[in-house]
């Protein structure tokens, strides 16, 4: 954690001295295919995740990124009642950008998720509850154009993290069993550079 604040502090420093800066803001949707110990579980099927995507480019290659986001399956609970399980993230990290041509630039998007939210509704609503957790996402985006202006973006994001509590009814409990949540999101998108 340290050395992830050392390297965001590091990056604004550096921004600050650069005099070609870039901004976008960037609304994704994708399939996304849920894994770990709750996804086993419950066998959750594909499902569907949307974020939003902030960054900034101090330079041509180095950036920085935030990504707010949330992607949703369903699955068959005991009652063989169809129930959803959605996953809510917010992280934050570096972005390194490679040239692949004059109109397409991959971004990579390493993040630490500082907020890992995971709901499960139930029909009925009898036995919901909301984990917390935390972990970590690599975002890459493929992106159609540089100049200012909307671009498109093809992503492939991979997001993987732990719940160590839960809230049932209102009340908070630690977890020590094994409850890792991931996803593997495939998708497309359109950002707006400033």
């Amino acid at each position: 954690m340290k050395k992830l604040i050392f390297l965001m502090v590091a990056l604004v420093s550096f921004g600050a001295m650069a005099q070609d800066s870039k901004a976008y803001l960037a609304l994704n949707v994708g399939a996304s295919f849920p894994g770990g110990d709750i996804a086993d579980d419950v066998e959750l099927g594909t499902g569907f995740d949307f974020n939003v995507n902030f960054g900034y480019r101090f330079t041509e290659s180095i950036g920085a990124t935030l990504t707010y986001g949330a992607a949703a399956s369903t699955f068959e609970d005991d009652g063989g009642e169809t129930a959803a399980f959605g996953a809510g993230y917010l992280g934050a990290g570096p972005m390194y950008t490679v040239a692949l041509g004059d109109n397409i630039a991959w971004d990579i998007k390493p993040q630490y998720v500082f907020s890992l939210a995971g709901v499960a509704d139930y029909e009925g609503g009898d036995f919901d509850s909301t984990l917390k957790g935390s972990g970590w996402m690599l975002g890459q985006s493929f992106v159609f154009g540089f100049d200012q202006g909307f671009k498109f973006s093809v992503n492939l994001d991979y997001l993987s993290g732990k719940y160590d509590s839960v809230e049932v009814d209102g009340e908070s409990f630690d977890i020590d069993s094994d409850n890792s949540y991931s996803h593997f999101t495939i998708g497309v998108g359109a950002r707006y550079n400033f």
